[in-house]
C-alpha cells in the first residue's frame, strides 16, 4: 500500500469516527427532546380537565346566588298570593318593579336573568335568551350552564324556591353572569396556564386569561387549527357553542432537555475524537514496515474503525438507560425483519418494573418506572410481547399495529400509548398509568360492599364518557384527510378504567379492526369477549362502528344489573348465544331491570345492525335525554369509597398522585 494510499485510509476512518459521533449525539439530542415534548403535552391534557372543572364551579356560584334570589322574602310573598292562572299577568310588573328594589340590586346588577313559574316564563331582562333560560330552569332541580350569546359566555345558575304556590309550583330564577377576562386571570394563576374560552366559533369573541403571547398562540390555534412548532395546546368542547383551550408554555421543559443532552457532547465528541486522532496517528507516521506487511496495517485498520463504533454503541446503550420516556407521537424506525417495529438492539430496558399486573396469550403487563436526570421519575404500564412469540411474523405485526394506532389516539377518555420499541427483553409498548380499576371490579367491589350493582346515573355517565372516546376513535382520519375505520372490536367492563378523580378511559386497542392496520383478521376468526360482542362479529362477518355501541349496550346492561346478558357452561354456548343476539326473555329482563334506560339500551342492542344507533353521538344524545347523569365528582367519590385502601397502598408503592 502506497503512503498516499495509507493516508487517505486514515482521514476516511477519522472522517468516519467524528460523523459516528456526531450522529449519535443528534439521536440522543432528539431522543430527550421528543420526551421532553411529549412529558410537555402530556402535562398540558391532564390540565385541561382540572381547568373546565374550575369553570364548573364558577357556574355553580352563579347556581348559589340565583338559589338566594329565588327564595327572597319578596318571591315567597307573590307564590303565596297565587290562586289561579289570572294571577300570573301582572307578576311581569312586579317583576320589573324589583329591578330598582334596594334588596334586588345584588342580582340585577349580575346580569340578564328571568323568572319561571314551573315552566311558565313569567319576566326576562334578555328575551333573545329567554328560550336558552327556559330550556336550563325546567330540565332540573337546580342546573347549570355556559351558554354563547351575543359575542359573549354566560355563566347561568337556575335556583328553586322552597315556598311553592298552593298549586305546589315552585319559582325558578335563571341568573346569568358574563364570563370576563378578570375570572379567567384567576382561574389562569391558580392553573398556571394560559386559557381561552371561544364562543360559538368565533375566535374574534373569545375571553382569556394568563400570558398575552401565549393566548396568542390559542387564537392562532383556534383560528387554523394548526399548532405551532412545540406541544403546548389542548382543547375541549365545553358545552355546545363554547370550547376551551388551555396553553402551558414548554419552552423551560425544552431548554432543560436541550441543556441535559449537550452534557453528553463531552463524552460523545471526546470518544469520536480520540479514535479519529488514533486513525490520524496510525495512517501518517512514519512506517518501517516491509510492503509485505500493508495487508496486516489493512487489518489493523479496520480493527481499529470497529472498536470505534463498537465504543460508540456502548456510550449509546449507557446514555439510553437514563433517558426518560420518547414521544408518544413519533413513528417507530424500520426494523431489520421488516416489520415495521424498532430496530433490535442488545440495549437493556429502561423500564424498571415495580409490580406485574397480568399475563395474557399474547402479552406481559406490568407497571414500571422510568428514571431520569435531577430525580425525574415517571410510572406507566408496560406491555411486553411473550418472548416465544417475537419469532412470529403475524403476532409481531399484530403487537405493533396495536401501537401505532393506540399512539395515534389522542383523546381525554383513551389510555394513550407513549413509547414503543424493541429492547434486550423483546417488544414492548408503554401506557398511561392509570391510578383506578376497570368497570367490571366497579360493579364487583359495589356489590360486595353496598349489595348491589351501579345506580343510573353512574351508568348514564360512564355511557356518555365511553360514547366520547368511541365517537372520536370511530371517525378518526389519518394524516390524508381519509377516515381510518377504526372498530374497537372489544368494548366491555374490563376495557373500561375508571380513574381515582372520576375519569372514564377506553384501553386496549389490541384488535381494533382499521383500514390502516397492516394485519388483518382471517375470514372465519373471531376475536373478543363473548359476552358482550355482537352477534355480526360473534358470526365472523364485517363489523362497523355500530358493533361497538352494541358492545357498550351490553356493559351498561351488566354495570345496571351486576352480571352480564348472556350465560353458557361453555364457549360454544356463549358463542351460540352471541351469534343469535338479545332473545325476547333477554329484552324483556332488560325492560324490567334496566328503568329509564331500557330502550336506549334495547335500541342499542338490536339484532340488525340498521335497527341500532347509527354513532356514537346519536346514541349519547339519546342517553342525554333519560335524565341527568351523575358528575365525575360523584364518580370519584364513589370509587374512592370502593377502593380507598387499596388506592391508599398503590399511591404509596407507585408514588403516584390520584
Amino acid at each position: 500500500m502506497s503512503a498516499t494510499t495509507r493516508k487517505v485510509l486514515g482521514v476516511v476512518v477519522a472522517v468516519l469516527a467524528l460523523g459516528a459521533g456526531t450522529a449519535l449525539f443528534t439521536s440522543q439530542r432528539t431522543t430527550q427532546l421528543n420526551a421532553a415534548r411529549a412529558q410537555a403535552q402530556a402535562e398540558v391534557d391532564d390540565e385541561l380537565p382540572r381547568v373546565a372543572a374550575s369553570l364548573d364551579e364558577l357556574t355553580k356560584d352563579v347556581a348559589t346566588v340565583a338559589e338566594r334570589g329565588a327564595n327572597l322574602e319578596a318571591i315567597a310573598t307573590l307564590l303565596g298570593e297565587i290562586t289561579s292562572q289570572s294571577d300570573l299577568a301582572p307578576l311581569a310588573k312586579t317583576f320589573e318593579g324589583f329591578e330598582t328594589e334596594p334588596f334586588f340590586e345584588p342580582y340585577a346588577k349580575v346580569g340578564p336573568h328571568a323568572f319561571f313559574l314551573g315552566s311558565t316564563p313569567l319576566y326576562c331582562t334578555e328575551p333573545a335568551l329567554l328560550p336558552r333560560l327556559q330550556e336550563l330552569a325546567t330540565a332540573a332541580t337546580t342546573a347549570t350552564a355556559l351558554i354563547p350569546y351575543g359575542g359573549a359566555v354566560w355563566l347561568v345558575g337556575v335556583g328553586r324556591s322552597k315556598k311553592t304556590t298552593p298549586q305546589q309550583q315552585p319559582m325558578l330564577f335563571a341568573l346569568a353572569e358574563k364570563l370576563t377576562a378578570e375570572k379567567l386571570e384567576t382561574l389562569a394563576a391558580k392553573h398556571k396556564a394560559a386559557l381561552l374560552v371561544v364562543p360559538a366559533g368565533k375566535t374574534a369573541d373569545a375571553v382569556g386569561g394568563g400570558n398575552k403571547d401565549f393566548l396568542e398562540v390559542l387564537r392562532q390555534r383556534s383560528t387554523s387549527m394548526k399548532g405551532p412548532g412545540e406541544p403546548c395546546c389542548s382543547q375541549k368542547e365545553l358545552a355546545p357553542g363554547v370550547q376551551l383551550m388551555v396553553h402551558r408554555d414548554s419552552a423551560p421543559r425544552l431548554l432543560a432537555a436541550g441543556a441535559e443532552a449537550s452534557k453528553a457532547a463531552i463524552p460523545i465528541f471526546g470518544v469520536a475524537g480520540l479514535l479519529a486522532l488514533g486513525a490520524l496517528a496510525l495512517c501518517f507516521w512514519p512506517q518501517s514496515h516491509k510492503p509485505e506487511d500493508h495487508s496486516e496495517l489493512l487489518r489493523l485498520t479496520s480493527e481499529q474503525l470497529r472498536q470505534s463504533q463498537d465504543q460508540l454503541q456502548r456510550l449509546s446503550q449507557q446514555i439510553n438507560l437514563n433517558a426518560p420516556s420518547t414521544d408518544r407521537f413519533a413513528t417507530p424506525p424500520t426494523p431489520d425483519d421488516g416489520l415495521g417495529s424498532t430496530q433490535a438492539t442488545a440495549q437493556a430496558s429502561r423500564y424498571e418494573v415495580v409490580a406485574p399486573l397480568g399475563e395474557g396469550g399474547m402479552a406481559r403487563v406490568a407497571v414500571a418506572v422510568v428514571r431520569g436526570a435531577e430525580g425525574f421519575k415517571r410510572t406507566f404500564v408496560v406491555k411486553r410481547l411473550r418472548p416465544e412469540l417475537s419469532a412470529n411474523p403475524e403476532v409481531v405485526s399484530q403487537f405493533i399495529d396495536e401501537a401505532r394506532l393506540g399512539a395515534s389516539l389522542v383523546h381525554s377518555n383513551i389510555v394513550p400509548v407513549f413509547d414503543f420499541g424493541r429492547d434486550a427483553e423483546g417488544y414492548y409498548l408503554a401506557q398511561e398509568y392509570i391510578l383506578g380499576r376497570d368497570v367490571d371490579a366497579l360493579i364487583t367491589k359495589s356489590r360486595e360492599k353496598r349489595g348491589r350493582p351501579l345506580e343510573p346515573a353512574i351508568v348514564l355517565y360512564l355511557g356518555q364518557e365511553a360514547l366520547k372516546a368511541l365517537g372520536y376513535a370511530h371517525t378518526r382520519a389519518n394524516d390524508a384527510g381519509k377516515q381510518m375505520g377504526l372498530v374497537h372490536r372489544d368494548v366491555s367492563p374490563n376495557n373500561l378504567m375508571v380513574s381515582a378523580r372520576g375519569e372514564v378511559k377506553l384501553l386496549d386497542f389490541g384488535i381494533v379492526k382499521s383500514d390502516e392496520r397492516a394485519t388483518k383478521t382471517q375470514a372465519g376468526v373471531v376475536k373478543g369477549n363473548l359476552f358482550f360482542m355482537s352477534p355480526e362479529q360473534a358470526r365472523a362477518l364485517p363489523v362497523d362502528r355500530r358493533s361497538d355501541l352494541f358492545s357498550l349496550g351490553m356493559v351498561l346492561v351488566s354495570a345496571l344489573t351486576g352480571d352480564p346478558l348472556y350465560s353458557g357452561n361453555n364457549v360454544y354456548d356463549l358463542m351460540t348465544r352471541a351469534g343469535a343476539g338479545p332473545t325476547e326473555a333477554d329484552r324483556q329482563r332488560v325492560r324490567s331491570s334496566c328503568g329509564a334506560l331500557a330502550e336506549v339500551v334495547l335500541q342499542a342492542l338490536s339484532v340488525d345492525p340498521a335497527s341500532r344507533f347509527p354513532d356514537a353521538e346519536a346514541f349519547g344524545r339519546a342517553l342525554a335525554a333519560v335524565g341527568p347523569a351523575a358528575s365525575s365528582a360523584e364518580l370519584q367519590a364513589l370509587v374512592e369509597d370502593l377502593f380507598a385502601a387499596e388506592f391508599a397502598e398503590e399511591r404509596q408503592k407507585f408514588a403516584v398522585s390520584a
